[in-house]
């Protein structure tokens, strides 16, 4: 994928995923779109605004929505090129950022109060995380579920270039592949077990065959629920 711009999805045209660098490792931005001048967009970074204005009409009403508490960055530059944006994070995630620099914003709470998801979309609530993680899931009988899942699984191609990050992903078991690195282990999750035994039964309900996460590539496989089953089993 080419790093700061928007592509779609494949088999789901109304989710784009955009690509940076913040700092030396690959984050993904995703945008779903709910009408023709209406998106949710989550975690954005500020590299690729350029390329926003380029693509979708100036006048797109806008949603944004924090993964966690610290998927934050590139979120006020959004809302200074589009100040009339809604911002939304699960309560956990409010409370939290509030102390980072949005102790003057509105933020809604996503239990009560969610953005315009398109009808086969739908949100989740993982235990056990410390800074209040939200998944954005998507409906699909036809080819599986569809999941956006922030920090918790990463999935890199290949270990970094950059030498430090080549190394902290090696320290930290993050890459290649699938994983879960040490610092979900060990610093994001506060409840191993409670998220652990939640994941596999979302996993059997929903049978994903599509993954977003947060940081990585984009993957789409059939055989994805039992591989995220396997790695949920051998990592926690």
């Amino acid at each position: 994928m080419i790093k700061n711009t928007w592509q779609a999805v494949p088999g789901h045209p109304e989710i784009q995923v955009g690509q940076y660098i913040v700092p030396n490792f690959v984050s993904n931005s995703i945008a779903i779109q709910c009408n023709e001048n209406e998106y949710i967009l989550i975690s954005p970074g500020e590299p690729l605004i350029e390329n926003w204005k380029q693509l979708f009409p100036p006048q797109a009403k806008l949603h944004i929505v924090f993964p966690n508490a610290y998927h934050h960055l590139g979120v006020k530059a959004w809302l200074k090129l589009f100040p009339d944006t809604q911002l939304y994070a699960s309560k956990l995630a409010i409370s939290q950022l509030h102390k980072k620099g949005f102790e003057n914003t509105s933020i809604l709470a996503l239990e009560v109060n969610p953005p315009p998801l398109p009808n086969d979309f739908y949100l989740r609530f993982p235990p056990g995380h410390r800074a209040g993680d939200v998944w954005v899931g998507k409906h699909s009988k036809e080819s599986g579920d569809l999941w956006i899942t922030c920090d918790s699984v990463l999935n890199y191609a290949r270990v970094s270039n950059q030498p430090i990050a080549r190394f902290l992903q090696k320290c930290l078991g993050a890459a290649p592949g699938l994983k879960i690195s040490q610092v979900v282990k060990w610093f994001i999750l506060n409840d191993r077990q409670a998220f652990k035994h939640w994941a596999l039964q979302q996993l059997a309900q929903d049978k994903p065959t599509t993954l977003i996460p947060s940081h990585g590539e984009v993957k789409t496989d059939k055989s994805l629920l039992s591989q995220l089953e396997n790695l949920l089993k051998s990592r926690l």
